[in-house]
């Protein structure tokens, strides 16, 4: 009987676990059922929304083909003769380096220049800046004042033993060459440009100095730039048609002109030096401007700025470009090369710095 006993409670024991084990296999079964519904159920409702969703697009592609637009008026223009934004322009022409020679092949096909071309690009910068006078009066901006820096470096001198070999001219040489290009330029922009003003501030640059270093206090006394300058100022004070050209020669490095209140600094740029970096001139630009902006008490709206040959518009700098455009030192240290372009910027009375437009000096 004992063993019996034993022997029934092992069978019921093994039969109550089958029974257990069939049961939850059955549940786990039921269990994945109920979970393959349920990702059935999803992935449906996820494709029905795909569905609605590219019905839309097509809809909506076809809203806008030019199949299913109306015909429709343009916007009316009303034009107000008596609406005139007061403006002053301001132009710059810089770093001509008149004599010195480029050859095509030494910097890889990308410039020529000689005396002929210095002279062709030139006289198109005058051309051109009466060509964007005249289109932007017609744009409705009335514009009775000029400024046109020459803000130094119209000959290349002998500043580098180099320059002495590869110059077309003397020192002498290009500075009158340069002084008639200027002359001829400012007579057609003063006789044709229908002005009121025109004021010209005249920087020298560093390659127009007839010593090998650069001096500070007595520089423009030794400067051809400096000379050619007051020869033309004096050339167009003989004349009353031309009273209406006010020249400002510097003999220091800057010239401030207040311009509708705005104050603006005219220099050659030579003040900070370029030591590389993927931040080109911009960054030691910036830290200059900062310092220059702490020296003078009012402070500066505007610099304008030279040497660099690289026509850069900047929040409070204008960079002039270059006349001569991408010579042997510019591909010797391999900067990036840059069409002959010069600044040109409206400054309106009411909203300050307005468009900037560059004037191009070759065709394309």
């Amino acid at each position: 009987m004992y063993i019996y006993s034993i022997l029934k409670n092992v069978v019921g024991y093994v039969v109550l676990t089958i029974i257990h084990n069939n049961n939850l296999n059955i549940s786990n079964m039921t269990k994945k059922s109920n979970n393959s519904q349920k990702e059935s159920k999803k992935r449906i409702v996820f494709l029905e929304k795909k569905v609605e969703e590219y019905k839309n697009r097509e809809d909506f592609t076809k809203a806008i083909s030019v199949e299913s637009l109306e015909n429709f008026d343009t916007l009316k223009i009303d034009r107000n003769p008596k609406l005139k934004e007061e403006t002053i322009a301001i132009a710059c022409i810089s770093d001509v380096h008149a004599e010195e020679e480029v050859i095509k092949s030494v910097v890889s096909g990308l410039n020529t220049y000689n005396l002929k071309i210095a002279e062709e690009r030139v006289e198109r910068f005058f051309k051109r800046l009466l060509y964007m006078i005249r289109q932007n009066r017609k744009a409705g901006y009335k514009i009775e004042s000029l400024v046109l820096g020459l803000l130094g470096d119209f000959i290349s001198g002998y500043i580098h033993e180099e320059l002495e070999e590869t110059n077309q001219l003397t020192p002498p040489q290009a500075t009158l060459f340069i002084q008639k290009l200027l002359i001829k330029g400012i007579k057609t922009i003063a006789e044709e440009g229908n002005f009121k003003e025109i004021l010209i501030p005249c920087i020298p640059g560093n390659h127009g100095r007839t010593t090998k270093r650069k001096r500070f206090s007595s520089g423009y006394r030794n400067s051809y730039e400096w000379l050619m300058y007051n020869n033309i100022a004096d050339l167009f004070k003989q004349d009353p048609k031309y009273s209406h050209i006010k020249f400002i020669i510097a003999e220091g490095e800057f010239i401030y002109l207040n311009l509708f209140g705005y104050i603006n600094m005219f220099s050659h740029g030579d003040h900070f030096n370029y030591q590389g970096g993927i931040g080109g001139i911009e960054v030691p630009l910036k830290k200059w401007i900062l310092r220059e902006n702490s020296v003078v008490s009012t402070g500066v709206d505007m610099a304008w700025i030279a040497h660099w040959h690289q026509y850069i518009v900047s929040n409070k700098v204008r960079v002039n470009g270059s006349v001569i455009g991408y010579n042997g030192y510019a591909r010797s240290f391999g900067f990036a090369p840059e069409p002959p372009k010069m600044q040109f910027q409206l400054l309106d009375k009411r909203r300050g710095y307005t468009l900037n437009n560059p004037i191009y000096l070759t065709d394309f």
